[in-house]
């Protein structure tokens, strides 16, 4: 049986073990397939943070290798575009708290956040020549401090500032 078509299957059969009634739809996306799982119970299988979503996503691919042997077939979940509409709050969380650094000059620390977040707003952050970001603590309580670079001083004593 195909990947694709196993996957669906596993899925529809996991969700019908929990009581669940669900469409599934699928795209490509960054070299991998994600299976967008559509469900009036939405939040319940997303959870805070999307918690439930990550330990769904975590079955599903454990019941997927033992049943085909398939190590590497690349795949995500997602629920009602959860995943899509989270990555562009990050985003703009991740602009807000750039500009209120560069206001106040001072860093701003997020709220703790699963390791693919943080990676989005690095990511995003990385586009900024002035700002910089560092994870801190210990996982699940891991966070974002997003904060300004310092600037190399010229060898001479004079730090140079660019226009902008």
């Amino acid at each position: 049986m195909e990947p694709n078509n196993e996957l669906k299957k596993i899925i529809l059969e996991l969700l019908q073990h929990m009581t669940y009634e669900a469409e599934i739809f699928e795209r490509a996306e960054e070299g991998r397939t994600v299976f967008n799982i559509r469900t009036r119970d939405a939040q319940l299988l997303i959870g805070k943070q999307g918690a439930n979503l990550e330990a769904l996503q975590h079955i599903v691919r454990i019941l997927f290798r033992k049943q085909t042997g398939d190590e590497r077939f690349p795949f995500a979940l997602d629920i009602d575009d959860y995943r899509d509409k989270r990555v562009l709050y990050l985003k703009e969380l991740a602009r807000k708290a750039a500009h209120h650094v560069r206001e106040t000059r001072k860093s701003v620390s997020l709220e703790p956040m699963p390791a693919y977040e943080r990676r989005v707003v690095h990511s995003y952050l990385s586009l900024y020549s002035d700002i910089g970001s560092e994870s801190v603590g210990v996982e699940p309580n891991r966070k974002l401090i997003i904060k300004l670079k310092t600037r190399p001083k010229d060898p001479d004593g004079f730090n140079f500032i660019e226009n902008s």
